[in-house]
């Protein structure tokens, strides 16, 4: 097992010290200034089930307009069960994977890394591995695991610290809000220069930190919590989720591994996690957030998880999904993309759809969910969802 490091890494707000903190956020080419006092706050909206993030409010002695008077602090989740799901799906090694390699020259705008430390982790074979076991398993092993997945997931005693830039007077768009008309064209001609700077790049394949697969590493062992917890969830929601959409996650799950293995193919570089509280919006433009999903994959992941997490539910959410991703895959072959067709794409958002469906099902049973006053995560997330949903299962693979 790695060794902890010796340096010291704060977990929390308390940990927190004016000295750590000069030290940490102060330019190695030494300034004479130090903090001399800070206050603490929360920003944005909801409380993440991933991590916990603060607003840092700095003050310098002397003062120096050349240091960053606010900057924004990431910890892990205090929450066992949480933490341990997403440390299974490398959520806190991705988003520091990103940010050290990518930050810098990133093709939009991301927030300023000052800072970041954590603890030796496990080399990525010896998570391969694990995936692979998993993933063998019989199919009362899987159910084992399904079922008591909140005792079982246990999350190590590794210590994450991330200290990035704040992004002041920004806008986001929580689950229970929608976006205006503008900054969801902003978002989709973003998502269309990110996915075309890489496009099938090479660097995609490489395994930090796109080993980790686009929609989850063990569909074996969704299949079997699934089939634990259906029927409790689909009782829970039946007053949002109809015989259809029953059918359509019933038809995901008879075919996960190969819904996995499609919209993992690495066409580009993926956000992961495009939802409307990750995309802050300023007088400047919009600047992306939360990392902890960065992999590479078909571009259709991104677009259907912005526009499945911010559309107003109704009847003319379908029509208005078709609107968007034609705008899409029009910037996108604007950017150069000239090999991913109309057809081809519309096909994946679909897939992307009816495949978040059977995800926001096994999150309403297994995570403790994030809060937003009038409902929890996958609640107000299925509520945008199925009036998006297709009739009919799309197509796993290529399409004609």
């Amino acid at each position: 097992m790695p060794r902890r490091l010796e340096a010291f890494i704060p977990q929390s707000a308390e940990e927190l010290t004016a000295d750590w903190l000069t030290d940490v956020v102060r330019s190695p080419e030494g300034s004479p200034a130090r903090v001399v006092d800070f206050e603490v706050r929360r920003p944005g909206t909801g409380v993440g089930y991933s991590g916990v993030s603060v607003r840092v409010a700095l003050t310098w002695e002397p003062a120096d307009p050349e240091l960053p008077h606010v900057v924004l602090i990431k910890f892990p989740t205090p929450v066992a069960t949480n933490r341990g799901l997403v440390e299974s799906e490398g959520g806190y090694d991705r988003e520091f994977d990103f940010y050290e390699r990518f930050g810098d020259s990133f093709p939009v705008p991301v927030p300023s890394l000052h800072h970041s430390l954590r603890d030796p982790g496990r080399p990525w074979s010896s998570y391969a591995r694990q995936f692979r076991m998993l993933n063998r398993a019989p199919g009362w092993v899987a159910r084992l695991i399904g079922r008591y997945s909140r005792r079982m997931v246990r999350p190590t005693v590794r210590r994450f610290v991330l200290v990035l830039g704040y992004v002041e007077n920004a806008r986001l768009t929580p689950l229970n809000g929608t976006p205006s008309e503008a900054d969801l064209q902003t978002a989709l001609v973003t998502q269309a220069s990110v996915h075309a700077n890489w496009w099938r790049s090479p660097v995609l394949r490489e395994d930090v930190p796109f080993g980790w697969r686009t929609a989850t590493q063990v569909p074996n062992i969704l299949n079997g919590t699934y089939a634990v917890h259906r029927d409790a969830v689909l009782r829970r929601q039946s007053g949002l989720v109809g015989p259809t959409a029953v059918e359509l996650a019933d038809w995901v799950d008879s075919n996960l591994a190969d819904v996995v293995d499609h919209l993992d193919e690495p066409l580009a570089l993926l956000h992961g996690d495009a939802r409307g509280d990750n995309l802050l919006f300023t007088d400047d433009g919009l600047t992306l957030i939360d990392f902890g999903m960065v992999s590479s994959g078909r571009p259709a992941w991104d677009v259907g998880y912005l526009l499945s997490s911010m559309l107003a539910p109704g009847e003319g959410s379908r029509a208005e999904v078709d609107r968007l991703c034609a705008d899409y895959h029009h910037h996108l072959v604007a950017a150069g993309v000239d090999d991913h067709s109309w057809a081809q794409f519309r096909n994946d958002v679909d897939l992307v759809l009816v495949y978040l469906l059977h995800r926001m099902l096994l999150a309403d049973a297994v995570f403790e969910g994030e809060g937003y006053g009038e409902g929890d995560m996958s609640t107000l997330w299925l509520r945008k969802l199925v009036a998006q949903l297709p009739e009919e299962p799309p197509v796993i693979g290529q399409v004609a």
